[in-house]
């Protein structure tokens, strides 16, 4: 990848005319990326730039989006799904609508219960949606598949990264069951009982609870 970026902000320059701007931007979006290219665009300031950023990331999110419905539509009448899964992923590595397909991908792999299959899309899931907002529903999920698969080192793992309140306790009842699993129950009640102190408020604590009665008492 080229280090010199004194020589990148002389691909965007106000003496260029409007098709050159788009034609280097073109280039220096592919060797360094969106995010440098709109910095030195902000920094000069140039407006067809600009222009051009805007209007490429408008078509970005529509093509993905209809990728996306592409994906459903194919999924529904059971036709293979993987171009579709690929050209997503090369084109739309940070999309939302790569993440949600994977996301379906693992639900249908579950269903069937092919709990790896499953459990590489939500890896692939969980790269796409990192620092993002359906980043610890994910997580979770993936856990969730590795309990299945009785990988119970890796679910405790998983977890940790879990920071949301609407998954927190979720992970902590997940790291109940694993406890629970391995005969460890002071560890397990333990976990429920933390998974019920981070219930969000409003939420019914019955699946905690009887969670936490299932645990035998200590003798």
């Amino acid at each position: 990848m080229p280090t010199n970026f004194h020589a990148a902000e002389r691909l965007v320059s106000d003496f260029l005319t409007d098709e050159e701007q788009v034609d280097r931007l073109k280039k220096l979006w592919k060797d360094y990326g969106i995010t440098v290219a709109t910095a030195l665009v902000v920094g000069i300031g140039g407006v067809v730039g600009w222009d051009y950023i805007k209007s490429y990331q408008s078509g970005q999110a529509q093509a993905a989006a209809d990728l996306y419905t592409s994906y459903m539509e194919a999924a529904a009448l059971g036709e293979p799904t993987s171009l579709i899964i690929e050209e997503l992923e090369e084109e739309h590595g940070d999309s939302s609508y790569l993440t949600l397909t994977l996301m379906r991908e693992a639900k249908a792999a579950v269903d069937a219960s092919d709990y790896e299959r499953a459990l590489d899309a939500l890896k692939r899931a969980s790269e796409a949606a990192e620092g993002t907002p359906l980043g610890d529903m994910v997580t979770l999920r993936k856990a969730k598949v590795e309990f299945e698969l009785a990988d119970h080192e890796a679910v405790l793992e998983t977890i940790q990264s879990i920071e949301t309140a609407g998954y927190r306790w979720q992970a902590m009842v997940l790291k109940g069951d694993v406890h629970f699993s391995n005969d460890e129950l002071d560890a397990a009640r333990d976990a429920y009982r933390a998974a019920k102190e981070q219930l969000p408020d409003g939420f019914d604590s019955e699946l905690v609870d009887m969670r936490v009665a299932s645990v035998p008492p200590a003798p």
